[in-house]
């Protein structure tokens, strides 16, 4: 993607629309097939991972157990962390519904990138 940057009112637009992709998405069923034909693994990757530390960080983990499970660094967990303080109430009760007790995940194997989809859906 190109590094012009957007203008205001085209971030709005776009931003409508990607939300309106996703609304439509979840409605019709297919969300999980959009976001992993709309996003590179890499990508998908980030923000999964990027969820996990911010549950992670509304549970109350520290930077050291972080940085041991998900090998995410003091500075990204800052980061995250400050992110998470200035959220909204809505993100924060979505990270509530998120964190109910579930099987702890740490470090994995990196996965084949020809199996994209068996890779995240099981």
């Amino acid at each position: 993607m190109s590094r012009v940057v957007l203008s205001n009112e085209e971030r709005k637009v776009f931003f409508k629309d990607f939300i309106d992709a996703i609304d439509y998405s979840q409605k019709a069923g297919i969300l999980s097939d959009f976001l992993l034909d709309f996003f590179s693994q890499t990508e998908l990757d980030s923000f999964i991972k990027r969820l996990e530390v911010f549950k992670r960080l509304h549970t109350g983990h520290s930077y050291a157990k972080l940085n041991q499970d998900l090998s995410v660094s003091p500075i990204t967990a800052s980061k995250v962390s400050r992110s998470l303080r200035d959220s909204s109430d809505s993100f924060k009760g979505i990270l509530d519904a998120l964190s109910s007790p579930a099987e702890v995940v740490t470090k994995s194997q990196p996965v084949q990138k020809d199996n994209k989809r068996s890779s995240y859906l099981g």
